[in-house]
């Protein structure tokens, strides 16, 4: 709620940058959903699903994550079209379904990935980044200005920082996930004693 109050309060500041508003508000309003589900579903649930959770009535509607990973990817390419941040800029009622769509896109993105498998994971961020790093390619390779409301070098600046978004979510997740192999790893090396037995049979 501190991050959602936050993202109205300096609304107006954030975007009256194009790089702003793509790199740091519509980012904080993902944040905001994602922190709320976490807080609804149970951090501790492994899978966000437990015995009266909030979320768990929509796990038959969202098997293994992907439904909800792919109205995240439709969200998020949403919001990357030129024409819907004017009109989030213009519009009261636009700003308002930024608002609402960011924010269940944020709890619909920590619902799918407790029930995704790492196959499922690695594909979608994959997806995603190469979606986000051809649009900012875009925008700093077109000669004319995208946005009405952003001029063009602020979209020059916003095409490098979503690039910069694509390199560093994958190597994020990286970051985050690499124990997890290595964790299996010890346990399967690590010998199995019984009763205390030395490996030469002396207790």
């Amino acid at each position: 709620m501190l991050l959602l109050a936050a993202a109205w309060v300096l609304d107006g500041f954030l975007t009256r940058s194009m790089a702003w508003h793509m790199l740091v508000h519509i980012p904080m309003l993902i944040a905001a959903g994602a922190w709320a589900a976490a807080g609804l579903a149970g951090a501790g649930s492994p899978k966000g699903a437990r015995p009266g959770s909030a979320f768990a009535a929509l796990g038959k509607y969202n098997e293994h994550g992907l439904p909800g990973l792919l109205l995240f990817s439709f969200i998020g390419a949403y919001w990357m079209i030129p024409r819907s941040l004017d009109d989030a800029v213009t519009s009261a009622a636009s700003q308002g379904f930024k608002y609402a769509t960011l924010v269940l896109a944020g709890m619909l993105l920590i619902h799918s990935l407790r029930r995704a498998n790492a196959i499922i994971v690695v594909f979608f961020l994959g997806n995603f980044s190469w979606m986000t790093a051809i649009v900012g390619l875009l925008y700093q390779e077109y000669p004319a200005r995208l946005c009405n409301v952003y001029l063009l070098g602020d979209q020059e600046i916003a095409g490098r920082g979503l690039v910069a978004w694509a390199i560093l979510l994958p190597l994020a997740w990286f970051m985050i996930e690499r124990r997890r192999p290595r964790s299996l790893l010890a346990g399967a090396d690590a010998p199995t004693v019984k009763g205390n037995t030395n490996v030469d049979g002396r207790k």
